[in-house]
């Protein structure tokens, strides 16, 4: 006999008065977002119109709340830690980063996926601050002269578990000398905090108070709320959001049962990829044909931001705001917002492109996957019938 799906309650929620700005994807679990223009009205996003991804319950913690950290390297094993320990102990530091999982309805659109729909503004540029995850691995006996150190993982969390690279974990980067030696040295970018505060405020329970992992320049999905464990391990945690979501499958697995023979085959996603939206106007949907719209949206890309009001015909260059962050010592892994002027087509988007320092640009197609993952056109397509957004 199948075993009955579990059933989860939500007796203990937050109160969300202070969000009713967003729109709301899901009631339960709490999945929402602000609308375009509210999300670039600001360049540090306030957690008013700060999304909100949750996948169960919301707990209610404190500070005497406790997590242990196990595994490879660790001295005794396992050693237990509250969030005042965290506090108390090791020094504050702050990032500066985007916060994203993002654009699902423009993959709807296409064709069915599985998942909460989310619009554009699943995404927030937020000012983290806590430990760095380093300076604690470091105190318990885990650093870089582990053996086999780029094959190892930083496991999060038991419940809704994920991994990183303890490379990615520790700031460190594998390199490999001309003489075939393999080398280590410091990634002054790693950042990867133990956070606490957000924008200058403790933690609201809907963005993971009382700790939360934050890991710059990755999916948010590698962020755990709620943290209970950190185990350092050879392999990719087994949770089921590392093996069994958030990957990009073939675009013919369209269903479950063929999704089922491509979870264990594809890589989890990690870092996130160029991106960039138009959010005022709306979704680049303007009134009519007009000389030098003003036009703003975000992006997640440090070189070169392009806006077209002809249907990419031509293409006019934004203008970037991404200020260094002063005092307090915080590194930028922040977003770009962007404003430009265009002239606009009556019945034609506005549409926008970035492009890295890398390289890498948005595609103008979107690439349909079945979880939905990772889009980041620049085209945007029209909504098809079957489609309940």
């Amino acid at each position: 006999m199948a075993q009955s799906k579990r059933i989860l309650e939500y007796p203990n929620e937050p109160d969300r008065q202070s969000l009713s700005a967003l729109l709301v994807r899901k009631n339960a679990p709490f999945n929402a977002e602000p609308t375009p223009p509210d999300l670039v009205k600001n360049y540090i996003t306030p957690i008013q119109y700060f999304f909100c991804r949750s996948h169960g319950p919301i707990p209610d913690l404190q500070d005497d709340h406790t997590f242990v950290i196990n595994g490879l390297g660790v001295r005794g094993k396992e050693q237990t830690w509250s969030v005042k320990d965290i506090k108390q102990k090791y020094d504050k530091k702050y990032v500066m980063m985007a916060m994203q999982g993002n654009r699902r309805d423009g993959l709807h659109r296409v064709k069915h996926t599985k998942g909460v729909i989310w619009g554009p503004c699943a995404i927030g540029n937020g000012v983290y601050a806590g430990c760095r995850l380093k300076d604690v691995l470091e105190s318990v006996g885990v650093t870089k002269d582990l053996p086999d150190l780029g094959r190892l993982h930083c496991e999060e969390d038991v419940c809704y578990g994920s991994s990183i690279p303890l490379t990615k974990a520790l700031g460190v980067s594998l390199g490999l000398a001309l003489i075939n030696t393999a080398t280590t040295y410091r990634d002054p970018f790693g950042d990867v905090l133990l956070a606490y505060e957000m924008n200058g405020e403790p933690l609201t329970r809907d963005h993971g108070h009382p700790l939360r992992v934050v890991v710059p320049g990755y999916i948010g999905a590698r962020s755990v709320k709620f943290l209970k464990s950190i185990t350092i391990q050879g392999f990719e945690s087994e949770a089921f959001y590392q093996r069994r979501d958030y990957k990009i499958l073939p675009q013919h697995a369209k269903k479950e049962d063929q999704a089922e023979l491509f979870w264990s085959k594809m890589p989890s996603i990690g870092e996130y990829n160029v991106q960039s939206y138009v959010c005022d106007p709306a979704d680049g949907l303007h009134s009519g044909q007009t000389k030098n719209q003003v036009v703003q949206g975000y992006a997640l890309s440090d070189s070169l931001l392009d806006v077209s009001g002809n249907d990419g015909k031509t293409w006019v260059e934004a203008s970037l705001y991404q200020p260094a962050a002063d005092g307090k010592a915080t590194h930028v892994w922040g977003w770009c917002t962007w404003t430009a002027r265009v002239d606009t087509v009556d019945n034609v988007r506005i549409v926008c492109r970035a492009v890295d320092s890398s390289g890498n640009i948005q595609q103008e197609q979107p690439v349909w996957n079945y979880r939905g993952v990772m889009n980041n056109s620049w085209r945007t397509a029209d909504k098809r019938p079957d489609a309940v957004l």
